[in-house]
Formats: C-alpha cells, sequence, structure tokens
C-alpha cells in the first residue's frame, strides 16, 4: 500500500473535469484522487506526506495512444524498461504500443509477454499492447481478435504497413465492430510509395532523393474510411502527415464515419526542410512534407478534424541511423520531447493556451481510447488513478543526447533549447521521475518510490 500524499501549492489543469485554477490534490493510499480542492480546504494532516508543486502546473498523466517498444525481438533498439523510462521522463503514464515486434504481435503468448515484462519492469507505467491485424503484419490471414481481446489488446494495426487488401480489411472491420474494438491505421498505398525516402516536393527533387507522392497516404485514408463508414467499425488514422488527408478525414467524419485521427509532434512542427542535408533524424513515415501541409494539421487539430497528438516513438540504433539516408529506417524517438517541443513551438509563441495542449495528451486521447482501457485515465476526477505530472511551465533547459531514457538516440531534438519542462511524473501515486539535475536537464530519479 503506498503512502497518501498532499501535492499543494500547484496550478491544477484537468481539461476533462473543466479545471484551470489553483488547487490541491489529494492522493489517498490506494494510490487514487482522493480530493481534488482549493487551497487551504484539505487538511495535510490527512497525507502522510506534503509535495510543494508552488509555480508549477499539475496535470494528468499523458497517454500516448502510438510508440514502438520494440520487444520482444528488437532490444538493440528499445526495451519495455527503456520504452517506459523515457514516457516517465516525457509525462506519460499510459501508452499504446504497436505490433511490429519480433515475433509479432499476433498471438495470445506475445501480448501476455508484453503484459507480463510490463509489469516486471515498466516500472508502473501503463503498457497497453495493440495487437496485428493480419498474422506477421502479412496482409492476408486475420488473426483471432476475440482471443486477443482476451488476452488484454487494446485493439488492431498493421502499424509499419497498410492492411494492403480492401477486401482483408473491410471483413477485419466487421469482426472489429462486431467486439467493439478500434482499428488503428497505418495509411500508405505501397504500390505508389515504392523506393521513395522522403515527401515528394521541391525539397526532395532539389537533393535528388527519391519521393513519396502524398497521394499514398490520402488514397489508403480515403479507401479505408470508406470501408469504415459501410461498417460502422471505429477506425483511428495514425500519424496524419498533409493537408490532403486532413480534407478525407473532414470528409467522412461529416458523413458519419466512426473515424479519429492523430497528429504527431514532428508533423505539427517541422517540414521537410529539416531533411537538410540528408538527415537521417529527420525520416520517418508518412514523411514531413510542406509547409502547406503542417499548417493544414496545425488547423485541423484545432478544429477537432484530428483528434489528439500522439507521438509515434520509434526507436532505432544508431548504426542503423548512419547508413545513407535511402537505406536508413523510417522514425524517430519523440515521448521525451513531446510535451517541450509543442509547449515551446506553440503556448510560449502564444498561438495555444497550455490547458489546449494538455488536453489534447491527456482527455483528448482517452476519448479515442474509450472502452480500450481502465476508467479514470486522463483526468483528476475523484476515484481516478493518480496518475499525474507536473510542470515547470517556465524552465528553459537545453535537450542533451546524456539526458536521453531511451535505448536509443534518433531524435531531431538534441541540441535543442526548450522552454516547458516536465518536472515529476507519478503513476498510481508513486513518483516515477523527478528531475534532479539542477543544470536544466532531464536525469532519471535516483529514487523512483520517493
Amino acid at each position: 500500500m503506498s503512502k497518501s500524499m498532499l501535492i499543494t501549492g500547484g496550478h491544477v489543469i484537468d481539461p476533462a473535469n473543466g479545471v484551470d485554477e489553483p488547487r490541491d490534490v489529494l492522493v489517498g493510499e490506494d494510490g487514487r484522487i482522493s480530493a481534488v480542492e482549493r487551497p487551504g480546504v484539505i487538511n495535510a494532516e490527512r497525507a502522510d506526506k506534503v509535495v510543494d508543486a508552488s509555480g508549477l502546473v499539475v496535470a494528468p498523466g499523458f497517454l500516448d495512444i502510438h510508440v514502438h517498444l520494440r520487444e520482444p525481438g528488437g532490444e538493440a533498439q528499445e526495451t519495455i524498461e527503456t520504452g517506459c523510462r523515457a514516457a516517465a521522463k516525457g509525462g506519460f503514464t499510459s501508452v499504446w504500443c504497436m505490433p511490429n515486434t519480433n515475433p509479432t504481435n499476433d498471438s495470445v503468448w506475445v501480448t501476455r509477454y508484453i503484459l507480463d515484462r510490463a509489469r516486471e519492469s515498466g516500472g508502473g507505467i501503463h503498457v497497453h499492447p495493440v495487437a496485428a491485424v493480419t498474422k506477421g503484419l502479412a496482409g492476408r490471414e486475420l488473426n483471432d481478435f476475440g482471443a486477443l481481446l482476451g488476452a488484454g489488446a487494446a485493439g488492431f494495426t498493421d502499424d509499419g504497413r497498410p492492411v494492403e487488401s480492401a477486401a482483408v480489411m473491410r471483413t477485419a472491420m466487421m469482426h472489429a465492430r462486431d467486439l467493439g474494438a478500434t482499428i488503428f491505421d497505418h495509411c500508405e498505398e505501397l504500390s505508389i510509395t515504392g523506393a521513395g525516402a522522403m515527401h515528394l516536393g521541391p525539397t526532395s527533387l532539389r537533393q535528388g532523393i527519391p519521393g513519396i507522392p502524398r497521394s499514398s497516404e490520402a488514397l489508403i485514408v480515403m479507401r479505408d474510411g470508406m470501408l469504415a463508414l459501410e461498417t460502422g467499425c471505429r477506425f483511428h488514422v495514425q500519424h496524419v502527415s498533409n493537408q490532403e488527408s486532413v480534407e478525407a478525414i473532414r470528409w467522412l467524419k461529416a458523413r458519419g464515419a466512426r473515424i479519429t485521427a492523430e497528429a504527431s509532434p514532428h508533423h505539427l512542427l517541422l517540414t521537410d526542410e529539416r531533411v537538410g542535408e540528408g538527415e537521417t533524424n529527420a525520416k520517418m513515415k508518412p514523411p514531413l512534407c510542406e509547409e502547406a501541409d503542417r499548417q493544414a494539421i496545425v488547423a485541423a487539430l484545432e478544429d477537432g478534424t484530428l483528434d489528439c497528438i500522439a507521438t509515434d516513438h520509434a526507436p532505432h540504433t544508431a548504426s542503423a541511423k548512419a547508413r545513407g539516408f535511402a537505406e536508413a529506417p523510417f522514425g524517430i524517438i519523440g515521448m521525451e520531447t513531446a510535451f517541450a517541443s509543442l509547449h515551446t513551438g506553440f503556448v510560449v509563441r502564444g498561438k495555444w493556451t497550455l490547458r489546449f495542449l494538455i488536453e489534447q495528451l491527456t482527455s483528448a486521447p482517452a476519448k479515442v481510447m474509450a472502452g480500450a482501457m481502465g476508467e479514470g485515465k486522463g483526468t483528476l476526477g475523484s476515484g481516478a488513478p493518480a496518475d499525474l505530472v507536473l510542470i515547470d511551465p517556465k524552465a528553459t533547459w537545453r535537450f542533451e543526447e546524456r539526458h536521453v531514457g531511451s535505448r536509443s538516440r534518433n531524435c531531431p531534438w538534441i541540441g535543442e533549447t526548450f522552454r516547458g519542462r516536465v518536472e515529476a511524473t507519478f503513476a498510481g501515486g508513486r513518483c516515477v521521475y523527478r528531475v534532479v539535475d539542477a543544470g536544466a536537464s532531464l536525469a532519471r530519479a535516483a529514487s523512483a518510490g520517493t
């Protein structure tokens, strides 16, 4: 049993409950929120310990519905332990991990393995495995959705690649609909992607790098969106990258499709100009596109066409990313820098409120995942798990390679100076991360249980 705890002096932002003001938060011995009250209402004697959050924002723990933890089989890139460490450092208390592991998470035993490893080495971070739609991600034979859900799967995706056959996807959607599950979709028409390594546009032509046509994503968004409209399946579009896909999602929503979609920090903040001289830490799929696409994604998140932010945290070894641009793998890590990069890029510049950013990382992804997780995530409501984060919105700090908690270092933000920092993360009322280096850096808490 944990000790009870009173967090006092902080400014609570809990979008799910409409709270944006100074409040004290009482956490019970059961690791759940006991009360959230105005300053002075809760007697400090009710708590075993008091945490002074003066000058800090207290918010629900962040939810990342799109991460790659690589285990089993990809432990050279990431493990469940190191991935959860990175999550905690970024303020994420719940993560949904993709099935492109080795072996693929297409069986009950792999799903259970991930859950067991998370309990053993996840440091209190809640890990939700998303299982594959098809066996071996091959796009042909459907998995046993019912058995996988029974084992703890939180949904289905062949992420990393699309389900190429429309007929297979249609059948998958009917099964998922009947079971109340969600299909998560990496939208890419492989037949026209070819050997493309970045967005096809002026930058790729100037650099002589094979390009990926923008239609590659939008074609599958529309194809699978129409299937979702026909079948009534809950359908989630991952990492939207261009304005054509945004318009397709808007059109489908207007016609009643049960469709949701996410934006990643890199597609909100960066363009293909970041590729520069073959910068492989700016290589991801779908690729960074042009400024008009970035602006369309930002506007779509703001108007609700896109539903939340998710990182698509995708670790790769330094040796793999050191290959030439055409040969290097797609993907970057992103959990540790998501909040800070977005706070710096949007909140500090007056484009977003801090409440809006926190909403996109808490209650918004919780709505997308409704029914595929425990109750009370993304909120500080009474009785909810005490998953929360303390934020210093004024802290200025430099993100350096030595601070990275992930096992991999493939991040475009290394060397960047940010304003706004996660100071501490609590999962189930237990501190799983806190800043311990006063020199404007991130470091692993010396004593996670304090």
